[in-house]
């Protein structure tokens, strides 16, 4: 049995592991960890707090540009609210969005010049030029893609730009700081002076990154018409090509004027200075990413460090759960344990009863009773036990608890309603085994031979019944430990299933975590000990 015993504890770690996956890819991948690292720090916590977070927990590691971009941030050089990190995915993401809509944009603008010079033409061959044009409703569809597309190009380009201008000050920050260091700029100054000399770069670059959209939006248009059959003008997409170029002219003009306007130089000096960070720092996928996302088994290696030493994080209420789960435990442990064996003796006892006096009134009533019970729902029972007992009669509390044994007022009722809500099924199943049992051989012959009828129902029904009633316990085992969830919840008894239906409806996925996974590991030890009591109530059964 020793032996039996230790393999299957050695397979335990394996399926527990699967289990852990499984919680994994639910709670870990299936949502991004910004998110997770929100839900336990809050949403009021800053970028630097949540990768440091996500660092410690696996899910992030930081390149070498992110380790510079820390130890200026703490030395306070860098603005912990303004200094945005930049994660390789998302930078990769966002470019490859970019190119994915300048290619669609493109590609709408070249179909919609040719549609609308055939039908021109087609209108002035039928019509004449007197007549109005009317666009044809496919191309009025195509024209609204068009718009969808770059309504969508906005929105990138506006994320791009905060990207490309939040790189762009840290490495301006830099220069600039040791530009006034150079200049002999005393050090209680030396930060105003560095943030209000990028503050004023920073409104050009916002311009000049502008300029670079407009320059790109250009392109396109001059691309698809040289696609477009040059030899025929379209007037429509001439008078675009025009009004982009008006409008990058506009934005040079407007980048100018800003540097005219300084009137003591610095700016123009400032701006000369950082030429070659705009040059390096041009579009998003030319931004140094400060960290990137770890591999999914890093990740889960990390994940199971943290299982592996009880550290499921902080509910929602920033509490740790491990304290949590043990406040909630003893709750439901009083609850449940009581309640499972006086439910248990009284099953027994009336599946016996029956059983001995099977196809008698006896019978019949414990049988109808049974059923009767059965066909009633729990939740009503529970509803009429606390409108009755509880609220009109006032003979028990209606919900709550205390602690010590000041609970076991509030505990009486929920008891109560358990034993009649489990009574049917536990009867009928405990009557069908046992008759089961009557029915064998070995009674016979124990009755032939005039052994008692209470030995024959107790020493030798009743040990073998004991086969099947061990695996239903066996089954309970863990909703002793996990509570009862619809109990806990209209009692307001605050053990582990009032806490798993509120965490169920808060989205507090750590608190649903630690459930499952010590839900688990309680269900694999029972199903280990059912096979050792298997063999200790059987000796037919050896554990090999």
């Amino acid at each position: 049995m020793f032996a039996y015993v230790l393999r299957r504890m050695l397979y335990m770690p394996f399926i527990l592991l699967g289990v852990i996956f499984i919680t994994f890819v639910l709670f870990q991948m299936s949502t991004t960890p910004e998110s997770l690292a929100k839900i336990q720090l809050g949403d009021k916590a800053s970028a630097r707090q949540m990768y440091e977070y996500l660092n410690d927990k696996g899910q992030v590691s930081w390149t070498d540009a992110g380790d510079a971009k820390r130890e200026l941030l703490g030395q306070g050089v860098l603005d912990n609210k303004r200094t945005q990190f930049f994660v390789a995915g998302k930078l990769d993401e966002l470019a490859g969005k970019r190119d994915d809509l300048r290619e669609r944009i493109l590609e709408l603008t070249e179909d919609i010049a040719e549609q609308e010079a055939e039908e021109r033409a087609e209108h002035i061959e039928a019509h004449g030029k007197d007549k109005p044009f009317k666009v044809s409703t496919e191309l009025k569809e195509a024209k609204q893609d068009l718009g969808q597309a770059m309504k969508r190009q906005l929105e990138v380009r506006i994320q791009m730009a905060e990207f490309i201008e939040a790189a762009r000050r840290v490495e301006e920050t830099l220069l600039l700081r040791q530009k006034l260091e150079g200049e002999g700029a005393s050090a209680d100054n030396l930060k105003d002076m560095t943030t209000a000399r990028v503050g004023a770069i920073q409104k050009l670059d916002a311009q000049q990154i502008d300029l670079l959209f407009l320059e790109d939006d250009l392109a396109v248009l001059e691309e698809a018409h040289k696609e477009v059959n040059e030899d025929e003008p379209n007037d429509t997409l001439d008078d675009e090509i025009e009004a982009a170029r008006t409008a990058v002219a506009d934005a040079k003009k407007g980048i100018d004027e800003t540097l005219k306007a300084d009137a003591e130089g610095v700016l123009k000096k400032d701006w000369a200075a950082c030429a070659e960070i705009r040059d390096d720092l041009a579009m998003v996928e030319t931004i140094e990413p400060d960290l990137s996302y770890t591999a999914w088994y890093v990740n889960f290696a990390f994940y199971i460090r943290d299982i592996a030493t009880l550290d499921f994080g902080d509910t929602n209420n920033r509490r740790p759960v491990m304290d949590v789960i043990k406040e909630g435990m003893w709750p439901s442990l009083a609850l449940a344990i009581p309640g499972f064996f006086i439910a248990e003796m009284i099953g027994v006892f009336f599946g016996l009863f029956a059983a001995m006096y099977r196809q008698t009134k006896i019978d019949h009533v414990i049988v109808i009773s049974s059923i009767l019970l059965m066909s009633i729902n729990a939740i009503a029972l529970i509803m009429f036990g606390q409108k009755f007992l509880a609220a009109d009669w006032n003979y028990f509390p209606i919900t709550g608890y205390a602690s010590g044994f000041g609970a076991i007022r509030f505990l009486i009722l929920p008891i109560m309603l358990y034993i009649i809500i489990t009574f049917g099924e536990r009867v009928r199943f405990n009557r069908i085994v046992m008759l089961d049992e009557t029915n064998q051989d070995y009674v016979r012959t124990a009755r032939a031979k005039g052994v008692s009828e209470n030995n024959v129902l107790f020493k030798h029904i009743f040990r073998n019944t004991l086969i099947p009633l061990i695996t239903r316990w066996v089954v309970a085992i863990p909703s002793l430990y996990l509570g009862s969830l619809v109990l806990e919840t209209f009692f307001a008894i605050p053990g582990l299933g009032y806490m798993t239906v509120e965490a169920i409806g808060n989205s507090d996925a750590n608190v649903i975590r630690a459930v499952v996974v010590f839900g688990s590991v309680s269900f694999m030890l029972a199903a280990l000990l059912s096979d050792v009591l298997y063999a200790v109530v059987d000796p037919r059964v050896r554990l090999e």
